[in-house]
């Protein structure tokens, strides 16, 4: 659903994960601590998506809510042969690029916070590894990811729910390992 001129009503999950951005923006230093709690107060009184626009307007996309009618943000995880993690709790925007050298990089989706029907995942990995950690009710689809003499293992294909999250995985996986699983029970 579109909404071009921000005129729907917010949700309280619209709220928090505008609050988490404005979070974020201050440990970056993108804003002072006192426009922070200004903000945070904006954001739990808003009522239209419009409102909660304004509150990030001036953010950069990269960290940008996927709001209807708002932009949705790249997030980029990649390393050459150092470790990147983005885990516990986080905004899925609706599209990620991973990538690694000879490292490795790991996605866990269990406490994150997702408002899209999808999330496109480019995957490409080198020598090293790309772990991904979806919950349970996700549907996840592998599409045009090729390898060459790496691995690739998608090991959530349980029936997803049909209104949890798609996880749609494109990429190459070179002598590496792409591994999609559920989290441990």
């Amino acid at each position: 659903m579109t909404d071009p001129d921000g005129r729907l009503r917010a949700s309280h999950a619209d709220r928090d994960v505008v609050i988490e951005q404005l979070r974020v923006a201050a440990g970056e230093g993108r804003i002072t601590l006192e426009e922070l709690e200004e903000r945070i107060e904006r954001a739990q009184s808003a009522k239209t998506y419009a409102d909660l626009r304004a509150l990030t307007a001036d953010l950069p996309l990269g960290s940008s809510l996927a709001l209807p009618g708002g932009g949705g943000g790249v997030l980029e995880l990649r390393t050459k042969h150092g470790q990147v993690q983005q885990k516990d709790y986080w905004v899925v925007p609706a599209h990620i690029v991973a990538s690694c050298a000879s490292g490795s990089v790991k996605i866990d989706f269990t406490g994150a916070v997702c408002s899209h029907r999808e999330v496109l995942l480019e995957a490409t990995c080198g020598m090293g590894n790309i772990l991904v950690i979806v919950p349970r009710g996700w549907t996840v689809w592998i599409d045009s990811l090729t390898t060459n003499m790496g691995t690739i293992a998608n090991k959530a294909t349980d029936p997803g729910h049909p209104e949890a999250p798609v996880l749609r995985v494109t990429g190459k996986v070179g002598l590496g390992t792409l591994k999609i699983k559920y989290p441990r029970k």
